[in-house]
């Protein structure tokens, strides 16, 4: 399996659309990492308001202020770059919770079949069916405002979309012979499910995990812009369109002040653009009849 990663890798590598999504993707995270130390107002980052709001209010982007200021006067470029740290960490707990969480129970349901795969994937669809604002509504509604809203209410809708991910291939490997042979020689059936189906299964869920990073973030932005998740303030990019719309002047925003709005959203279309371009490679390499999708393009 090692091996097989590695020859993936390595052609991934010759696409110059990996590449750039490389790029893009370890920029973001430099940033989310440095963040502090980089950005000239770290404080009007986290989201505290300078004594002189109004003569610092939508400032236009300047050599001082790099992007401009926003209604309440704090450093835009500051916001933008400390809300790489909150995006990323938002995604990156959702996917690796929910790949786990999918990985282990769509295993499970493949090999012990029977009642316990019936009630596994009943309890998947049911989870599958529910949208993830419905639910940030709810834990909003129960649990109040914060992170801990969003990362749970994205959790809760995608580790089913890995678990039925995971059932499919595993049901394939389940059926060879070598699977079964290890099932009537005795071996415990954690042993069979850690040696022979996770590796032959992992890889795919893998490429399916990076390409979802740019969904997961777009969705954590939603949630935070409807006022679902993290209060006004908060150093992530929802919360600062949300700031923008709605504390900026409304639909005069556009017009008056757009850098409050074209620079936290191009910065999350590129992070989104990088985690798709990667995995939409690595799933070409898996699967190379997707590669027939791209040639219709470029």
């Amino acid at each position: 399996m090692i091996r097989r990663s590695f020859i993936i890798l390595r052609r991934s590598l010759r696409k110059i659309r990996f590449k750039i999504g490389i790029v893009i993707s370890l920029v973001a995270i430099f940033l989310a990492i440095l963040a502090p130390y980089i950005v000239p107002r770290p404080q009007e980052g986290l989201g505290y308001v300078p004594r002189d709001v109004e003569a610092r209010r939508l400032l236009p982007p300047s050599i001082e202020h790099i992007f401009g200021t926003d209604s309440l006067g704090r450093d835009l470029f500051s916001r933008v770059i400390m809300g790489t740290r909150t995006a990323l960490l938002q995604v990156f707990i959702v996917i690796t919770i929910s790949f786990l969480l999918g990985l282990l129970l769509g295993a499970i349901a493949a090999y012990l079949r029977g009642l316990v795969e019936v009630l596994l994937n009943y309890f998947t669809e049911i989870f599958m069916a529910m949208p993830t604002i419905v639910i940030a509504l709810v834990l909003r509604l129960t649990l109040g405002h914060g992170i801990h809203v969003t990362i749970s209410s994205l959790i809760m809708t995608w580790w089913a979309w890995y678990a039925r991910i995971a059932y499919v291939y595993a049901r394939g490997v389940v059926e060879l012979d070598y699977v079964i042979l290890a099932r009537l020689a005795g071996l415990h059936s954690l042993k069979i499910l850690h040696r022979h189906i996770v590796p032959n299964i992992i890889q795919p869920l893998i490429a399916q995990a990076i390409t979802d990073l740019g969904s997961v973030l777009l969705e954590a932005a939603a949630i935070n812009f409807l006022g679902l998740g993290v209060q006004p303030g908060y150093p992530e990019w929802g919360v600062i369109l949300y700031e923008s719309v709605f504390y900026g002047g409304g639909v005069e925003v556009f017009t008056q002040a757009p850098w409050l709005i074209v620079f936290p959203g191009v910065f999350l279309l590129l992070v989104t653009l990088g985690f798709s371009l990667i995995g939409d490679c690595l799933r070409e390499e898996i699967d190379p009849r997707l590669r027939r999708r791209w040639r219709l393009w470029f």
